[in-house]
């Protein structure tokens, strides 16, 4: 009976970690890596490498999902979840055209979410 508690309180324990993992990752530190990341996507499509740069645009696409539920969860922010949501898709396009082997396309979209990223969020919101 006394393991059974135990598991299931080491259950809870890890879904309520999960569950938090948004609010708890540094949001500041992941938007300046995202810089870093993406020119290292960039890099990585200029050199052909395409495992390695599908895994760091899968990064990207994860770290924007938590991007979108903090700002979700800060409120008054809805231009910045619809962001959040655009860089997931940008960031899948590039995963896209690097399965394609379409270096091309990977580029171009790669250099849109660089310059777009720039843009349209850190202005408004790079200071928090």
């Amino acid at each position: 009976m006394f393991k059974k508690i135990q598991l299931i309180s080491l259950v809870f324990v890890l879904l309520n970690q999960v569950a938090d993992a948004e609010s708890e990752f540094d949001f500041a530190d992941m938007m300046n890596d995202v810089e870093t990341q993406i020119q290292n996507v960039q890099n990585l499509i200029a050199a052909k490498n395409s495992a390695n740069a599908l895994v760091d645009a899968k990064k990207l696409q994860d770290e924007f999902k938590l991007v979108e539920g903090f700002f979700i969860k800060r409120g008054n922010s809805s231009d910045a979840v619809d962001n959040a949501k655009l860089y997931q898709e940008k960031a899948v396009s590039i995963q896209n055209s690097l399965n394609a082997n379409d270096f091309e396309k990977a580029a171009v979209a790669a250099n849109d979410f660089s310059t777009q990223c720039r843009g349209a969020c850190h202005d408004k919101y790079k200071p928090l």
